[in-house]
């Protein structure tokens, strides 16, 4: 298995805004904004690195795996304090009102539907033990994915200090917070709210591609990184599955040292492909890869080497601030929530904007996807200028295979 770079920039490599972000006070409240490969989450990592130290902080994330990525990315993680932000509060709940075994029915946390807090009753619940950590800071990444009613139920324990990143035009859950919200609930000034604006992650292509899915009509469109590539997103149309399989592998098989993701639309899909990729009879250059997947009721927690080449295989609620050198999307099997076209361009938003030199879209041609109706339509460019010349840029280049 090769090694892949997976590392924080150095603070020369930062942008001006990024620093001016690291840098605010530990004490406070503010929103950093900006589309994916904008650097939020490292400049939350960075900003936890820089005041550890010296002030209680607790880093918090949406996910699981995006968790495991900022533990490996940061380094030594036993250094510091780093969890899911309803992991958190169910445990922070469970040690205020002393939760024990025996009185489990009373004590667990009071909810609506199961894994979603009555944030009213949980509030209620916490002043009435005085609960006080008003010492305490908090740095929420993917910020927009959690509910007001969250943020409500953390500062009824006095919890003052707030720095949230978001990406409002990133919100694929059913409970989550628009910036406005989200500059209301923390009552945040204008020079509170720090946006972010430079693409590191994406080439041209890619970025192009995933703001044609950008449906965040309070601001404009991202603008796109100047960073020229060969590579435009490709649809493979298969007949056969075992041709998108070969793809998959023979990717990986041109550079081992490349983390490519695989995001498909269910965990049953998840689970086939995290199998069948490892079932390669075929002679090749290179050992074949690790492979390696996720699933939400995983006891021992995510064992990903992000800093390692192999294939990852996740659905698309997983793979929120995640980056991977190459990403396939299965696009097949995929269903819309209350036929919502927005929400289902948010999805594609999130999943294309994973990946950080190559895109690749995979459907098979007996199948009808929900993504076909809203994908760019056949030879759709957008005008790029480039040193006083103006290129026509391809969005999706379409191959049947």
């Amino acid at each position: 298995m090769a090694k892949r770079i997976f590392e924080l920039p150095k603070d020369h490599e930062l942008t001006k805004d990024q620093r001016m972000a690291i840098r605010k006070p530990a004490a406070g409240q503010y929103l950093v904004v900006g589309a994916p490969g904008t650097g939020k989450s490292v400049v939350a990592l960075l900003r936890m690195k820089k005041y550890a130290e010296d002030a209680q902080m607790q880093f918090l994330t949406f996910n699981h795996v995006l968790n495991h990525a900022n533990s490996v990315l940061v380094g030594d993680a036993t250094k510091y304090k780093m969890n899911t932000a309803m992991s958190w509060l169910y445990e922070l709940h469970w040690n205020i009102v002393g939760g024990k075994p025996e009185t489990y029915d009373q004590d667990k946390m009071p909810e609506i539907i199961s894994h979603q807090p009555d944030y009213e009753k949980l509030i209620e619940r916490f002043k009435e033990h005085d609960a006080d950590f008003s010492g305490l800071s908090l740095i929420v990444d993917e910020g927009q994915d959690l509910p007001q009613g969250w943020y409500e139920a953390v500062e009824a324990l006095h919890v003052e200090n707030f720095f949230v990143v978001s990406d409002q035009n990133q919100q694929i859950t059913d409970q989550n917070s628009s910036h406005d919200e989200l500059k209301d609930v923390l009552a945040l000034e204008s020079s509170d709210v720090i946006e972010l604006k430079e693409n590191w992650r994406n080439t041209t292509a890619i970025a192009a591609f995933a703001n044609y899915f950008y449906t965040d009509k309070s601001s404009p469109k991202p603008t796109l990184p100047n960073k020229p590539s060969a590579y435009v997103p490709i649809l493979y149309e298969y007949e056969k599955l075992n041709s998108a399989k070969e793809i998959i592998l023979s990717s990986y098989d041109q550079d081992p040292s490349k983390l490519i993701g695989l995001i498909v639309a269910t965990d049953s899909k998840r689970e086939w492909w995290a199998k069948d990729l490892t079932k390669d009879e075929k002679t090749r250059r290179e050992s074949p890869p690790i492979v390696s997947t996720y699933v939400s009721n995983q006891k021992n927690g995510v064992h990903i080497d992000f800093d390692q080449g192999g294939i990852v295989v996740l659905n698309d609620k997983s793979v929120k601030g995640i980056e991977f050198d190459e990403v396939f999307i299965i696009i097949d099997g995929f269903k819309a929530i209350n036929n919502d076209k927005e929400t289902l361009m948010k999805r594609m938003y999130v999943m294309a904007s994973r990946a950080r030199e190559r895109l690749f879209l995979l459907k098979s041609s007996v199948q009808k996807s929900i993504f076909e109706d809203v994908l760019p339509p056949p030879g759709t460019a957008i005008s790029i200028e480039r040193k006083g010349i103006t290129e026509q840029l391809e969005l999706l280049k379409r191959i049947k295979i």
